[in-house]
């Protein structure tokens, strides 16, 4: 049983190709087309490539569904521009990655949480649930000499620490001034399959929008890195500049207003050079779920 459809919009056939058999695989049914079509009532998505995106941005802004843009990057102020605000929700910069069928599987089902989608099947998940900067310190501690265990190379090591001490931080100043809220903490986990460690932070409080985390991208390019102070930022915006900086691929995962779940993948043989803030981010993702 087919579980919805998407459309394909590009005139490269090598493109279309190879993004017909990952939303097949993701159980999609495939239409293609060479315009982005008038009336997309009943699809799960739009994939569209770069020379799409650069053809009609004005229309993709006005759609109603999710949109994934693929073969494209970062490096292209045009583009977060664009996905400052929805539709434009999805970078997958290979058509040809994985994640282009697993977000497909995401959009389709509504399926969103959990960073075992990102892993292979039946791989080890390790959690700790951080209520303070005690247990963040531990945490910390524990994820990075895990990380070394299985051959993560010492720059991949420090970036793992960088990015989960921000995330964590994020998430518990989210609750501050709450106690009801700060007893609930945040949920570290982490795990790796052949070529990937996935480290995810999830909390209950479904603050962070999509503007935020392309806000920060596009801050940190014209800024060079620096951060907004706290007056500028608001939650868990603050921080993604260096998340983004370090990171292969970044998933955020929102039920807004009651639960925030960012993943970030790693690849255990990176390199320690980086590029500019975002040059780096092979796929960047907002799903985001009307609460219940």
């Amino acid at each position: 049983m087919r579980l919805g459809r998407a459309i394909c919009v590009s005139l490269d056939e090598g493109v279309c190709r190879v993004v017909a058999d990952a939303l097949t695989s993701a159980g999609l049914t495939v239409e293609h087309a060479t315009s982005i079509p008038a009336d997309v009532t009943g699809a799960v998505a739009v994939i569209v490539d770069r020379a799409t995106r650069l053809a009609a941005p004005t229309v993709l802004r006005g759609l109603s569904v999710p949109v994934v843009v693929v073969g494209d990057d970062l490096d292209d102020d045009g583009l977060i521009t664009l996905m400052l605000e929805g539709p434009v929700s999805h970078l997958v910069r290979d058509p040809g990655d994985p994640q282009l069928q697993i977000t497909s599987e995401k959009l389709a089902t509504g399926d969103m949480f959990g960073l075992e989608k990102y892993v292979s099947p039946g791989v080890a998940v390790g959690e700790r649930l951080i209520k303070t900067d005690s247990d963040k310190r531990h945490a910390i501690d524990e994820v990075c000499a895990w990380a070394e265990a299985i051959g993560a190379r010492r720059p991949v090591v420090a970036r793992i620490s960088s990015v989960v001490d921000e995330l964590v931080m994020n998430a518990l100043r989210e609750s501050d001034g709450d106690l009801r809220r700060r007893a609930r903490g945040a949920v570290l986990r982490w795990a790796k399959d052949d070529g990937t460690i996935a480290i995810s932070v999830g909390d209950r409080f479904g603050t962070l929008r999509q503007h935020d985390v392309l806000d920060h991208v596009r801050r940190a390019r014209v800024e060079k890195g620096r951060p907004q102070s706290l007056a500028e930022s608001q939650g868990a915006g603050l921080g993604l500049y260096l998340v983004l900086a370090n990171v292969a691929s970044l998933i955020v995962n929102v039920t807004p207003g009651e639960q925030t779940e960012v993943v970030c993948l790693f690849d255990l043989a990176a390199s320690s050079k980086r590029g500019a803030i975002g040059s780096g981010v092979r796929s960047l993702h907002v799903f985001q779920m009307v609460g219940t």
